[in-house]
């Protein structure tokens, strides 16, 4: 959801204003604000459901609206851009973003949401901002994006993009490691058919999961079933892979002509366990499932997901030491890829020679 210039202006208002109350302190009423600011209700409405959500104010109906603030004046403020789609690990590094700096007094967190192929990069306003972490809202990163990160006046961090030879900070997941990991558990749990479910955007991350596990998997000599979704940003991933698996399935007479499935991003799993269990498939008995995902993705799933996991906590540290050094003019810039690591639960069955199809 775009936020409106008249919201933006309102919202930095209040946030300072904020600095004046502290934690606990009773704020304006919603009519004070109204008279005090001169803004209209829907604005205002619309920042204080910001305000809220960035754990700045507290609103008790009946009651009135307290203040959160806990940040100290000297605090360092990042702005937080996510693109508004249902993702679990978007939510999850912005949870663990947010803990961070709930621990780490000298930082304070405000976070704003971005709509998916929409707004550009360019559309964030970083005024009154030390620092930003932004997760690209778009598949694809272009030349203009890179210039206008390049001629910010404050330093910014990309999540998952590799910022190649231009000065600008980025923290990743290694993924093309992380498909090496996956490609190589299923082989040696005896898979040599394997379902390559790509639920996901044609992203450049997921691509390169998808390009790297298809070369492990030649060298291994896997044969591979690309099962492509057709997802596109904003889509609901697990829909989409169920529809995707179903629409396989019913081409291939209910005969999966795998052993194993590995999907690009754990999201979407419950959707391809449903298809599969529809055809009659016992999970992981008949199929075994693995996929991209990070640790708390499918730790609740009918079986436990085995996944090859992004160490997000690793992330957000990186982020924001690696912001640190560039506000203390320690470096200019910094480039981060965080190693990824096995999650062994309950979704990969070992086979044996006979077991193969």
């Amino acid at each position: 959801m775009k936020l409106e210039p008249q919201v933006e202006e309102l919202y930095r208002t209040l946030d300072r204003e904020l600095d004046n109350f502290p934690t606990g302190a009773k704020f304006y009423s919603v009519r004070k604000l109204m008279d005090k600011f001169k803004c209209h209700r829907g604005v205002l409405d619309e920042v204080l459901e910001r305000l809220e959500a960035n754990r700045l104010i507290d609103r008790v109906p009946q009651v009135g609206i307290f203040s959160s603030v806990t940040r100290r004046p000297n605090a360092r403020k990042v702005l937080l851009a996510v693109p508004d789609w249902p993702s679990e690990l978007t939510q999850e590094w912005s949870m663990r973003a947010s803990r961070y700096t709930e621990t780490h007094k000298n930082w304070q967190l405000c976070k704003i949401m971005l709509t998916p192929d929409r707004d550009p990069v360019s559309s964030i306003d970083t005024a009154g901002y030390d620092a930003a972490i932004i997760q690209m809202p778009s598949t694809t990163v272009t030349l203009e994006d890179m210039m206008w990160l390049g001629s910010l006046p404050i330093p910014a961090v990309l999540l998952n993009v590799d910022t190649g030879s231009f000065a600008i900070s980025n923290v990743r997941s290694a993924d093309g490691d992380g498909a090496i990991l996956g490609c190589d558990y299923l082989y040696r749990h005896g898979h040599r058919r394997i379902a390559l479910v790509q639920s996901e955007p044609h992203t450049l991350p997921a691509e390169k999961r998808i390009a790297t596990f298809r070369r492990i998997a030649d060298l291994f000599g896997i044969q591979l079933i690309h099962i492509d979704c057709m997802t596109v940003s904003g889509e609901f991933a697990q829909h989409k892979a169920y529809l995707g698996m179903k629409r396989y399935l019913e081409e291939n007479d209910g005969q999966p002509g795998f052993t194993a499935v590995y999907a690009v991003a754990g999201e979407s799993v419950p959707g391809i366990m449903s298809a599969l269990r529809e055809f009659g498939c016992e999970l992981p008995r008949d199929i075994s499932i693995m996929a991209h995902s990070t640790e708390q993705i499918g730790r609740y799933y009918h079986p436990a997901l085995t996944a090859v996991c992004a160490d997000l906590e690793a992330e957000v540290e990186a982020a924001f030491t690696g912001l640190a050094d560039v506000l203390d003019k320690k470096t200019p810039f910094f480039k981060t890829e965080i190693p990824m690591r096995i999650i062994e639960r309950d979704s990969v069955n070992q086979i044996t020679p006979d077991e193969r199809i």
